[in-house]
């Protein structure tokens, strides 16, 4: 909230579990659930928002990468389509994007895809406007990745991978 005198003032705090490392957050277009990306343990948490109060509460989490990975990585990013019904997220390490189909009107997810992201690091990722387009900027490799998007399974198929951005670290589509 914010005050007369243009203070916010705390009205909920959300405690992700140790080891979790909060990066990013991002709400379903139900506005009931939203995503958080784990850094440090490379998850994706499913947490059911109240808006009354603006708490969270944790649903689902699940693993970004592969079982049997053991290098280093860290969770990225993370995106949900316009129509609500995928999310993705990104690992940087593994340089991978992850496909989640969106179960329950937003409250669980189901694994649909590992992709690789053609590159080194991928720091950041973002849906085209028509959201039939994904562009992946990796960091260290100082390239973009573009895919296509199957609306219908969420999948991506990578496009072309050898777009030259030197330390790429944002992608913002105007919407």
């Amino acid at each position: 909230d914010i005050s007369e005198d243009g203070k916010l003032t705390e009205v909920a705090v959300y405690v992700a579990e140790d080891g979790t490392g909060p990066r990013h957050l991002v709400f379903h277009p139900n506005n009931q659930y939203a995503y958080l990306v784990g850094e440090l343990d490379s998850s994706l948490t499913v947490l059911r928002y109240n808006e009354a109060d603006g708490s969270f509460e944790e649903i689902q989490k699940v693993p970004t990468l592969p079982e049997d990975f053991t290098d280093f990585n860290s969770g990225a990013a993370v995106r949900v389509s316009k129509d609500g019904r995928f999310v993705y997220s990104s690992n940087r390490g593994h340089n991978s994007l992850v496909v989640f189909e969106v179960t329950e009107d937003g409250a669980g997810l189901n694994f649909i895809q590992r992709r690789s992201t053609e590159g080194d690091f991928p720091r950041d990722f973002d849906l085209d406007p028509t959201n039939k387009f994904l562009v992946c900027a990796n960091q260290n490799s100082d390239n973009l990745t573009l895919y296509r998007r199957n609306a219908e399974t969420g999948e991506l198929t990578t496009i072309q991978k050898d777009v030259y951005a030197p330390e790429c670290v944002c992608v913002l589509f105007e919407k």
